[in-house]
């Protein structure tokens, strides 16, 4: 199927989706594998360790007197 193969590598090099259509209808859409380099990752790798300075035990404790305080006014007496 040359002309799906000629598709596939045009999808590979422009990195963008193609439909598939038959009569002016789209019946699929050939889209490019997600690479581990996509924006979204690059973001995501980019906050790891942004925490590293935290105080693990320090924010459990806070977490902790935190939840007994409470945020809320007592429904029941």
């Amino acid at each position: 199927m040359p002309e799906l193969v000629r598709i596939v590598e045009e999808v590979a090099a422009t990195k963008q989706p193609r439909e598939l259509k038959r009569d002016n209808k789209i019946v699929a859409v050939l889209s490019p594998a997600v690479s581990e380099n996509t924006k979204k990752w690059k973001t995501i790798r980019a906050t790891f360790g942004s925490w590293r300075d935290l105080d693990a035990d320090e924010l459990i404790a806070n977490i902790h007197r935190w939840r007994e305080e409470g945020s809320r006014p007592a429904t029941r007496p």
